[in-house]
């Protein structure tokens, strides 16, 4: 299958429009349980869900090679998320392809992470991005 440019930037724009339509939703929904500014209300959650993803965007691109062993077939390791947790019998190199798949992962969520903070202070009425 031949990789699109402009096929990965559709997937990319609705996987940001959800988040997007997601973090706004719950974010409306708490500053009017909390009786503050539904605008301000937005912009924080679009900073707090960005920030969130950077982080974990951090964690994911921090995995070293080592992957946990799985045991019979059908099994699973005892890994846990990102390959921390515990590891019942022992590690194994990660393929190639898992590392691609572990970089690709890290650049998705720096990159939702990035584009949510920019929305956040597009939206912002603090802050003017044009003097």
């Amino acid at each position: 299958m031949p990789f699109s440019v402009l096929a990965a930037a559709r997937r990319l724009a609705v996987l940001l429009a959800a988040v997007a339509g997601i973090t706004v939703g719950s974010s409306l929904l708490v500053g009017l349980a909390f009786g503050g500014s539904l605008a301000r209300a937005v912009v924080t959650g679009l900073y707090v869900v960005g920030c969130f993803l950077l982080v974990l965007g951090v964690f994911a691109g921090v995995r070293g090679p080592l992957r946990p062993r799985g045991g019979e077939e059908g099994r699973d390791a005892l890994g846990g998320l990102f390959g921390i947790g515990i590891v019942g019998q022992g590690v194994r190199s990660a393929t190639g392809e898992e590392r691609q798949d572990a970089r690709a992962t890290t650049w998705l969520f720096f990159t939702l992470g990035l584009l949510l903070i920019v929305l956040g202070v597009a939206v912002d009425g603090r802050t003017a991005l044009l003097p």
